[in-house]
């Protein structure tokens, strides 16, 4: 395999294996949300980088680490997710102007509040397991070496290999994202609208670490993913909201019916939770319609046709895919 190839898998793993590092004592602590966030984006890119640089390693510590990976990107995504939403019905209840609704958005907030405490336990643990299984520093060890042992001068251009290697690469995460356009033809089709986000992540993922051998050339494109990935994460995180709403009231309801004997009770929080509800979905549809928008925008100014255009070596063809969209926009 080409050493310019497996000279950027290596810093790079190298360079997010120590962020997620530098993460972990904070993640600990739990007083400043920002570390689970760091320390969930390294796992992320961590993943990103296993799955497309995967044949320059060793194989089976590339399974452990990827297994390893994978379980604190869970108990990390699930802590983040309640930190969002706590901030959010923080910000909420500060704002909130109907004293009726009160009572419900903060009988969620307790709740959840509650549910973070029993996650950070999790967290806990995973980075037990972490640190016991030593990946993150096996993996520094051995992408540090192999750094080492290729590291050269630099040359006047990435190698034809590399350059073919990550375009391949980069076009069929694009192909990906593309053939998940259909998705927002309908503002209901969760489903789509979710493994269109994860698509757009991929995409955004795999730029960003490519990003060396096309120094300014993939900015505006990872810049546009990375809006792309957002509007559709708060989609997908109004979605989960209502989820959370529904069975919340479901469990609510019957706590305080066995708690008192009847439901009586429970009337008091259905203005907060509604209020919560409704206001959920207008954000949705408000995130979706900006989505759409943005992404005719995209068509209009041919960004993909341009990011085809500068990472597709001139002997590799257009796929169906891109060529139909180049004739459509």
């Amino acid at each position: 395999m080409d050493p310019d190839y497996r000279l950027l898998a290596a810093n790079y793993v190298r360079h997010q294996a120590k962020q997620l590092a530098e993460q972990l004592d904070g993640v600990r602590a739990a007083e400043d949300i920002e570390f689970v966030h760091r320390a969930r984006v390294a796992t992320r890119r961590l993943r990103a980088a296993l799955r497309m640089f995967g044949r320059c390693f060793p194989r089976r510590q590339v399974k452990r680490w990827t297994n390893a990976i994978r379980r604190i990107t869970t108990a990390l995504g699930d802590a983040r997710d309640r930190d969002v939403q706590i901030e959010l019905l923080c910000g909420t209840l500060s704002a909130l102007q109907t004293h009726e609704c009160f009572p419900g958005v903060a009988r969620v907030l307790v709740s959840l509040e509650h549910d973070r405490e029993r996650l950070q336990r999790r967290v806990g643990k995973a980075i037990d397991e972490l640190e016991a299984e030593r990946s993150l520093r096996e993996m520094r060890r051995i992408a540090k070496k192999l750094s080492r042992e290729l590291q050269a001068p630099a040359a006047d251009a990435p190698s034809r290999d590399t350059l073919a290697r990550t375009s391949r690469h980069i076009l069929s995460r694009l192909d990906k994202l593309l053939n998940r356009e259909t998705a927002l033809a309908d503002p209901e089709d969760r489903e789509s609208h979710h493994a269109m986000r994860i698509a757009a992540k991929r995409l955004r993922y795999t730029l960003e670490i490519c990003r060396p051998l096309y120094p300014g050339q993939l900015d505006e494109a990872v810049d546009a993913i990375k809006r792309v990935q957002t509007l559709l994460g708060e989609i997908h995180d109004c979605d989960v909201w209502a989820e959370h709403l529904t069975a919340f009231s479901a469990a609510e309801r019957e706590r305080i019916t066995e708690m008192f004997g009847h439901a009586g009770r429970f009337q008091h929080l259905v203005p907060g939770i509604e209020y919560l509800r409704q206001n959920r979905a207008e954000r949705r549809r408000q995130a979706f319609e900006e989505l759409v928008t943005f992404w005719q925008e995209l068509g209009r100014r041919g960004l993909w046709d341009r990011l085809t255009a500068t990472v597709r070596p001139p002997y590799q063809p257009l796929s169906d895919q891109q060529t139909n969209s180049k004739q459509q926009g």
